[in-house]
């Protein structure tokens, strides 16, 4: 049967309904990528497969600095004692407890019972309490006044008080030689087993070195593939050097625990850099060696710095002083190591070279560094450049988005974006570390052990405060002859027990 025309262009004008096979829906699979396709695939694995356990005990060669509770998180302030007791349902008590006890297991390892870490220097400088309370601490500087008879204005008995007080702490002659007995007696110790003498490092090299000061040793470790000699170099960090500066560390603690001096008191920990610790029993100071190729940049860079700003010795001792007596000092209590401390009064010397003219203006520099740290900067959110000297922030880096970059501005984006991070991913006490560029590695935070920033501001501030309300109230009276106490408000008799200890033992030495 033949169809009409009009049947025939009807029949070829039905619209035909084919049916479409819809791909599955895959997260895991980029039509236009094969790489992003192959990363999606290994995660998913690995988030199948892998799963992070938090042990009871920190494993050997693992450091943990010491978070205070206030920092960590899930923290909340306690509350002020009611009139009457709270009720409260046992359903949310039982889960309140479940709760707390699984942030407990999970944030904080029971502490290692092998640890260095109850360090006699830790109660050397001490603080009186309560700064509210009004007790003033000791004064053992005032006998290195030189000129205590005509104090004359107050900025210069500042100055002076500062001047004495960093002689008062500066080890003596007979320390410094017993310091140096002990290098030499830890060198012939380890004689047979590190294949290059050690090298002092550190405080002690630099002259910031207070009279209970660590002893920082370098263990030279020759790497050959690393000769300055080729112009592609590895990684001074790679796993094989790693594991290489463990075995040799791990020699060095063997042989130190067998001496009677240091049973008992040697622990290897590090987690970024790999550190032995061993205390010396008859003295009590405490020694630390670190595996290298060569003494670091950055105390040749420290050692020219302290010969442009001869002011940087006693504002150190003296700001060390200050925070070591509020328990700010140091990374194994959370707080600002030496370095970074240097860095920062490098960094305001910088800033402010030419501002203090003359001679008697250490109190004024005092001041205006405690100021600028304490009330004038957020060190929570804003970084510190030494070379050029400068502060840094997600703001100021914004605005050179688009202009060729130098190093250190690369640097300052890295470590800016470290901070982010760690605050996107809810980790606060890092994202409010303190953050002080390396002078000599832009892209290491010298600032990154100090996790209590709030407070080392608030001890600044507070400081500044009492130093320029004493200066403004202070006439030279005999019965006020002391400004810089009513800031430090400190106590030192640890610190002298610990002297008489190296003392007494520098003197039962052979001559």
């Amino acid at each position: 049967m033949r169809l009409s025309g009009i049947q025939s262009s009807r029949l070829f004008h039905i619209p035909r309904r084919f049916r479409t096979i819809q791909p599955p829906q895959d997260d895991d699979v980029f039509a236009n990528s094969l790489r992003k396709t192959l990363e999606a695939h290994r995660a998913s694995n690995r988030a199948r497969l892998i799963r992070k356990t938090y042990p009871r005990a920190p494993s050997p060669g693992l450091f943990r600095p010491y978070i205070p509770p206030e920092n960590r998180a899930g923290y909340q302030p306690p509350l002020p004692a009611p009139l009457s007791p709270p009720v409260i349902s046992p359903e949310l008590d039982l889960s309140g407890k479940a709760s707390a006890k699984k942030r407990s297991r999970r944030r904080t390892p029971e502490p290692s019972t092998h640890s260095t870490d109850d360090r006699p220097e830790r109660n050397a400088i001490r603080s009186v309490g309560d700064v509210g309370c009004g007790r003033l601490g000791e004064t053992p500087w005032l006998s290195y006044l030189a000129n205590a008879g005509a104090p004359g204005h107050a900025s210069a008995y500042l100055d002076a008080e500062i001047q004495a007080l960093h002689r008062y702490l500066a080890p003596s002659s007979s320390e410094e030689n017993r310091a140096s007995r002990l290098g030499e007696e830890v060198s012939s110790l380890l004689k047979s087993i590190v294949p290059h003498t050690p090298t002092l490092i550190g405080s002690r090299r630099t002259g910031l070195a207070l009279a209970h000061s660590d002893l920082d040793f370098l263990l030279p470790f020759e790497d050959l593939p690393r000769s300055l000699e080729r112009t592609r170099r590895p990684s001074p960090t790679r796993p094989q050097i790693r594991d290489a500066h463990l075995n040799l560390l791990r020699q060095v603690e063997s042989t130190l625990q067998s001496a009677p001096e240091f049973k008992d008191q040697v622990r290897l920990s590090g987690k970024r850099s790999l550190v032995l610790e061993a205390r010396h029993r008859p003295t009590g100071l405490l020694l630390q060696f670190y595996c290298g190729e060569r003494v670091p940049a950055f105390t040749e860079y420290l050692q020219d710095y302290l010969v442009e700003y001869p002011s940087l010795r006693p504002l150190h001792a003296t700001t060390r002083a200050l925070l070591e007596a509020r328990g700010l000092f140091g990374s194994s209590q959370a707080g600002i190591s030496s370095d970074a401390l240097s860095m920062l009064l490098v960094a305001f010397l910088k800033m402010n070279h030419g501002r203090f003219p003359g001679p008697h203006r250490l109190g004024d520099q005092l001041l205006a560094f405690l100021q600028l740290y304490g009330r004038d900067v957020d060190l929570r959110s804003v970084g510190v450049a030494v070379d050029p000297p400068s502060f840094f922030d997600a703001g100021t880096l914004r605005e050179t988005d688009g202009v060729e970059e130098s190093a250190y501005v690369r640097g300052q984006r890295s470590l800016i974006a470290a901070k982010r991070t760690a605050a996107a991913r809810g980790n606060l006490p890092a994202s409010r570390r303190l953050c002080v560029q390396d002078p000599t590695h832009y892209m290491n935070d010298l600032g990154r052990s100090c996790t209590r920033t709030p407070e080392l501001q608030s001890v600044f501030a507070t400081a500044h405060e009492q130093l320029r309300s004493a200066c403004e109230s202070w006439e030279g009276a005999p019965e006020e002859m002391s400004i810089l106490t009513k800031a430090l408000r400190a106590k030192f008799d640890g610190l002298e027990r610990m002297r008489e200890q190296i003392l007494d033992c520098a003197g039962s030495q052979p001559s």
